[in-house]
């Protein structure tokens, strides 16, 4: 037995010396600002994007709708006008017929 008692392994001391230079931190500061005012932008430019195209919506679409607009309306419109030439048509047909029977 004895008087003292001593561990049986030693302890290490790790001991890490700091390192402070002004310098390097506000280096780091200044680049983490500039990145975050960057990043910032560039959401900010995301947001105005999805916000102009839901304000003036897909323009090839659009013009793909009012191509297809425009084609049936001619279409409509031919069919009006061969309608409309028929009714006439009829009417000088009737007429037609009205004088080879009258003669």
């Amino acid at each position: 037995m004895s008087v003292f008692k001593m561990p049986s392994k030693y302890r290490k001391y790790s001991f890490q010396p700091r390192y402070y230079d002004e310098r390097k931190e506000s280096l780091k500061r200044k680049l983490e600002r500039e990145e975050k005012i960057n990043s910032t932008v560039s959401e900010r430019e995301i947001k105005f994007q999805s916000q102009l195209e839901e304000t003036w919506g897909n323009t090839e679409r659009k013009s793909q709708i009012l191509k297809s607009n425009i084609r049936l309306l001619v279409i409509l419109l031919i069919i009006l006008a061969s309608a409309y030439y028929v009714f006439i048509g009829m009417d000088s047909a009737e007429e037609a017929i009205n004088n080879a029977i009258t003669k």
